[in-house]
């Protein structure tokens, strides 16, 4: 008997160690806590060398071209060209990859660096805009399956 109530404690106590807590995923599922940084595959890289905005005008469905590129003194670049439905800037919302462009798509990223250079064709970017701060929040996968999510938040020169 006594190897039976030991047995089920084990297993009691074994059961609890596996459980969690939905408030224990506080990040929107990512286990990293990204802040003006970039992860590749686990390898974190800083954003810390600021941003700029390029408009490229008008495409053809009516959407409109704006290329953003994030810098670092750390020696990685990222290159978003990102679509919105507005001539003035960019504009909030989810951005998803398209072959064609379109409202609210992108069709071109780039990671790339020294000893890096991945593109990715999954995954969105979340852009946030409050007064001259733009935020972009992003959770991609490379062409070669690398995972890619980074947040950088600033002013964007033109």
């Amino acid at each position: 008997m006594k190897k039976l109530f030991y047995s089920i404690l084990f297993l009691a106590v074994i059961s609890s160690t596996f459980q969690s807590c939905s408030s224990d995923d506080d990040n929107g599922g990512s286990s990293l806590n990204l802040n003006d940084e970039v992860s590749i595959d686990g390898t974190i890289y800083s954003l810390d060398g600021g941003g700029y905005l390029e408009s490229y005008g008008i495409n053809s469905d009516g959407s409109y071209d704006w290329d953003v590129t994030l810098l670092s003194t750390s020696g990685i670049s990222v290159y978003f060209d990102l679509n919105t439905n507005s001539e003035d800037g960019l504009v909030e919302g989810t951005y998803t990859y398209s072959e064609t462009r379109t409202e609210f798509s992108y069709v071109y990223t780039e990671f790339y660096g020294e000893s890096i250079d991945y593109s990715a064709s999954e995954g969105t970017i979340v852009v946030t805009i409050d007064g001259d701060t733009v935020g972009f929040v992003f959770s991609l996968t490379a062409e070669d399956g690398s995972e890619i999510e980074g947040e950088w938040s600033g002013e964007l020169t033109q």
